[in-house]
């Protein structure tokens, strides 16, 4: 019997342990769950912006790149070998500076026989004219004798055929004196033929000798000693630093806003600058779209370098005391409409805007007052976000 009651007494125990020890799990997990933060009640955190009083720039942004203003591709006028190069690039030079040297001797050794030939045709010249003198004299006196002998024949003193033949010799003389005063002509005609032709290859001299035609940085050397220049071929690229562009496409949707006289902005190592829309061309190119360029002197060109591209902006117009807000903050509700939420109190509010413009991530809106705090970032819009909910402000 006392075995039996020993047992008894340990099973009891037992299933009082049991029922201890599930009292105390259940009270466990009723606290843990009472710790619990409940679904739908925590703060969602966001992050926020300040909307501020000010205006906005309205600008169009375009990819510009740097050239000079004049550039000079230089180039020879006849085709000879060439035989100095006396610059290279990123050289300063100055206007007439001698930057490419080409083989003469092929021209010099023309201009020598043309010398020779005018030399030779001055001394036909001269013998021929001193034959023509001589002839003159010689025409005079058979004048002379033609008409003492045309009396005498007339007054029967000597016969008339004697006459005649003396008048013939008169004439002959007048000829040949004729004949010596045109081939003087025609030798003075060869000899400022000559003189021409001297002067053209004297010219052609000067052309072997390249010179620089203005102050510049020589930017680009094609050509080395020994190199065939000819015309069209360009041997050396010059370009005049002191007057930079900036030259960019404007699409041809763009052009009704865009035109010469609008204030430019861009930056150079993080310091904006300011130009002015300087020149636009009068003709779309074949992408339907229109050169423009900016000029830039000065200050307004330093640090930039031929080649780079620099992002710029077209001043459009400018909306003063308006209210902004960055653009992420818009959202568009169910009804189509642009709203931002509003942080009040640890709630939002969801309020509806009319927008006046936009320039970058600047939009000028009415219907909220500067110093308001409105939600970043609501790509998710009316999906995530609503009126009344609780919110956490990321600072």
């Amino acid at each position: 019997m006392l075995r039996i009651a020993l047992r008894i007494l340990v099973v009891l125990g037992v299933a009082a342990a049991v029922v201890v020890g599930g009292l105390w799990l259940v009270q466990r997990k009723q606290r843990a769950l009472a710790e619990a933060p409940k679904y739908g009640m925590q703060p969602t955190p966001i992050r926020v912006a300040v909307a501020r009083r000010g205006a906005l720039v309205r600008k169009r942004g375009y990819l510009a790149v740097v050239q000079p203003v004049r550039v000079a591709n230089v180039s020879a006028r006849l085709t000879a070998t060439v035989e100095k190069v006396l610059h290279d690039e990123n050289e300063p030079v100055k206007a007439g500076d001698v930057l490419v040297i080409l083989d003469e001797r092929q021209v010099q050794e023309s201009i020598a026989s043309m010398k020779a030939q005018v030399e030779q045709a001055q001394a036909d010249l001269a013998s021929n004219q001193a034959t023509a003198q001589a002839l003159a004299k010689t025409v005079a006196y058979w004048e002379r004798e033609a008409g003492r002998d045309k009396t005498l024949a007339d007054e029967g003193v000597i016969p008339a055929a004697e006459a005649e033949g003396t008048a013939d010799k008169a004439d002959e003389a007048r000829g040949q004196r004729d004949a010596a005063q045109k081939k003087s002509s025609a030798i003075e005609h060869l000899t400022e033929s000559l003189r021409r032709k001297q002067a053209e290859l004297e010219t052609q001299l000067s052309y072997c000798t390249i010179r620089s035609p203005f102050d510049g940085l020589v930017s680009h050397r094609l050509v080395d000693p020994g190199d065939l220049a000819s015309p069209g071929k360009v041997l050396m690229e010059v370009e005049d630093r002191r007057q930079l562009k900036l030259c960019f496409d404007v699409p041809q949707q763009d052009l009704p806003e865009v035109r010469e006289g609008l204030a430019v902005r861009f930056a150079v190592n993080g310091q904006d600058r300011k130009a002015t829309l300087s020149h636009l061309f009068p003709s779309l190119n074949l992408a339907r779209m229109l050169r423009a360029e900016v000029y830039l002197s000065g200050p307004e060109a330093e640090g930039l370098s031929s080649g780079a591209y620099v992002p710029l902006g077209v001043v459009l117009g400018e909306t003063k005391d308006f209210t902004l807000v960055p653009a992420s903050s818009l959202v568009e509700s169910p009804d189509r409409k642009p709203y931002v939420f509003v942080v009040r109190d640890g709630q939002l509010e969801a309020r509806p805007v009319n927008v006046i413009g936009s320039s970058g991530d600047d939009v000028a809106v009415e219907g909220l007052e500067a110093g308001q705090e409105v939600v970043l970032s609501t790509f998710l819009g009316w999906a995530t976000l609503s009126s009344g909910q609780k919110v956490e402000v990321m600072r």
